[in-house]
């Protein structure tokens, strides 16, 4: 971001940060992002650039920017001459991602039932009780910010922060899967958050370990079978 420093002279103005067009692409970018991961937007359907523009009250400009920077992101599919397309995740491209989700999550319970406290257990408490009020409501959006609360705490309490930082990029991507699966798979799925925090309260690492192992088979599962 520039600053307009205003008139050399004059110590006593304040630095004013301007706007740049960046700025804006990422802005966006973030909203198309999102349109696609709380499926305002379907997998295959045509994303034309002056429809998107319109809808966001922005020029041309910024969602071709934005779709090239999803399309690098594996949100978005372009071909030459043809208006971008939502990409359409294959069981596949699923499976790798929550593969990963997998290996690192189930590692950081683990470190976490070794390291967490009466603090770090409260907080889970308290993550999963607005996950179950969510549930009640079955309010899409919260159920799917809540889910990723309650498993980036964890990465926390365990103390990896490489993990961390690799689910974090990874967590749009996992959120976007979940979301067609998240209001019918979310009873059992906050049952599992209990039962992996139950493990984490006595300090079992091994079964931190499996629970969260269990709860990611799981979703992968119920994605499987919404798709079949």
């Amino acid at each position: 971001m520039a600053v307009d420093r205003g008139d050399a002279g004059s110590s006593a103005s304040p630095a004013i940060p301007t706007i740049q067009r960046s700025s804006l692409q990422e802005q966006v970018r973030d909203a198309v992002e999102e349109m696609i991961v709380f499926g305002v937007l379907a997998p295959g359907e045509r994303l034309a650039e002056g429809a998107l523009a319109a809808r966001l009250g922005v020029s041309r400009q910024p969602v071709r920017e934005a779709l090239r920077a999803l399309a690098s992101d594996g949100f978005v599919d372009l071909s030459p001459g043809r208006s971008a397309t939502v990409h359409a995740p294959t069981m596949r491209e699923i499976r790798e991602v929550f593969h990963v989700r997998a290996i690192l999550e189930a590692d950081s319970c683990a470190l976490a039932a070794r390291t967490i406290d009466e603090a770090g257990v409260k907080r889970l408490d308290a993550i999963c009780a607005d996950g179950e009020a969510a549930l009640a409501d079955r309010d899409t959006r919260r159920l799917i910010d809540l889910n990723g609360t309650f498993h980036g705490a964890i990465t926390r309490i365990g103390g990896n922060n490489a993990a961390f930082e690799l689910l974090e990029r990874l967590q749009r991507r996992i959120a976007w899967h979940l979301t067609q699966i998240v209001v019918d798979r979310a009873p059992d799925s906050w049952v599992e958050h209990r039962a992996i925090l139950h493990a984490l309260a006595d300090s079992d690492a091994d079964l931190a370990y499996r629970r969260m192992l269990e709860h990611v088979h799981h979703s992968v599962e119920a994605i499987k079978l919404h798709q079949s």
